[in-house]
């Protein structure tokens, strides 16, 4: 069991990551938007699609990281990096089984990564992975 000091600490920093790449995932927003707003005549866009489609790039943001070297650039700032219980790579599989948690359920998964021995939270133990603290 983890001190509750450290608990605290490592929630901090995956709370700290999270919004350091929430940050870089509206920018990568605003650039799709403008490029559908642009093939929209210069129109709001009123379809669900459209939810659809950056709820799409969302995952492709994470998952692409996720995949490649197991660290957002939030996490690679905390020094926080996702494995998969192996210390391997993330799946696809893994990484769409985490976003839908995460995004869906987002404040429970949190909250069980407070009461989890190992940190764990909802989506870290649905798809079977885990972050870990990396010392440089």
């Amino acid at each position: 069991m983890q001190n509750n000091s450290s608990s605290n600490s490592f929630i901090f920093r995956r709370l700290a990551a999270f919004l350091y790449d929430t940050l870089l995932l509206m920018a990568i927003f605003f650039v799709v938007t403008t490029i559908a707003i642009a093939f929209n005549n210069g129109k709001a866009i009123q379809n669900y699609g459209f939810y659809l489609l950056l709820y799409a790039v969302g995952f492709l943001f994470f998952c692409w990281f996720w995949r490649h070297g197991g660290q957002t650039l939030g996490m690679q700032a905390w020094r926080l990096q996702l494995v998969n219980e192996h210390a391997s790579q993330l799946t696809y599989k893994q990484c769409l089984k985490r976003y839908i948690c995460g995004s869906f359920l987002f404040g429970i998964t949190l909250v069980t990564a407070i009461f989890n021995a190992e940190g764990k939270g909802l989506h870290d133990l649905w798809s079977n992975s885990k972050i870990i603290y990396k010392n440089k």
